[in-house]
């Protein structure tokens, strides 16, 4: 079985590249370019980074600041040429990668 590994990476709900949502444009690129194996989108219910602001739901007012996830996996082979655009779209500290065994 060919070398796999999984990526993560963590964006706000709110943010936006060309008037489109950030994740929707890392989603959909995944999926129709790409074919990844697999991808899982997450919304956090609360979350800070390395800047130290909280980001958590307030029920009083919608908060479009929630932390999200996306989760894929695929040969390394594909996720390094997906990996390519991911970077120009979101900051290095914000991707996490591991090599898997799947089976």
């Amino acid at each position: 079985m060919p070398e796999m590994t999984m990526v993560r990476i963590y964006v706000l709900e709110g943010e936006r590249r060309q008037h489109k949502s950030l994740a929707d444009q890392i989603f959909d690129r995944l999926y129709k370019e790409h074919r990844i194996k697999g991808v899982t989108q997450f919304r956090g219910i609360a979350g800070f980074g390395s800047h130290g602001v909280v980001h958590h739901i307030d029920l009083a007012h919608i908060n479009a600041h929630l932390p999200l996830v996306i989760e894929f996996f695929d040969t390394t082979a594909v996720v390094n040429e997906a990996l390519v655009w991911i970077r120009d779209l979101v900051d290095s500290d914000k991707i996490i990668t591991w090599k898997i065994e799947v089976g």
